[in-house]
């Protein structure tokens, strides 16, 4: 089961899964670009109103997030998530440290269809859900995590 394979992951193992799921679905992985999308993330994270309607889990780690943001993908694309899953795992995740590569991005980037970054010139950058997702959802989940990996301002 891809869910048991997905859980099975350390954290690198996870991080380079979500880097190979997204580069199989084409998505712009981009260094640079990923670094700045980072900081947006972080910044709207960090705010309060986001945080308690999400029910940030403070105890996240990115390897956390990453599993969860394979599980989300699982549900539409589980062969993908599963093949990547065995890659990482062979590879060891030797090529990705979850400390170095912006997690936060990764998984803005798995969830663009439901959760995006907006910028308002004076609120600075916040999220918007595209639907509110229950606090039990695959979704939800992997919001509380992403959101706790940042801690308030």
């Amino acid at each position: 089961m891809v869910g048991n394979r997905v859980m099975a992951l350390s954290d690198g193992e996870a991080v380079a899964a979500l880097w190979l799921v997204l580069e199989q679905q084409g998505a712009p992985l981009d260094a640079a670009q990923l670094r700045a999308d980072e900081a947006r993330v972080a910044e709207a994270a960090g705010k309060g109103d986001i945080r308690a309607e999400a029910g940030a889990d403070e105890k996240a780690t990115p390897g956390e997030a990453a599993r969860a943001a394979l599980l989300y993908l699982a549900e539409s694309d589980p062969d993908t998530v599963s093949r990547a899953a065995e890659i990482a795992a062979t590879d060891r995740g030797e090529r990705f440290d979850p400390a170095l590569i912006g997690i936060g991005a990764l998984v803005m980037i798995a969830i663009r269809t439901e959760f995006k970054l907006e910028h308002d010139s004076e609120k600075g950058w916040s999220f918007k859900l595209h639907h509110r997702p229950m606090r039990d959802s695959t979704l939800g989940r992997l919001i509380s995590k992403l959101i706790g990996l940042y801690p308030p301002p």
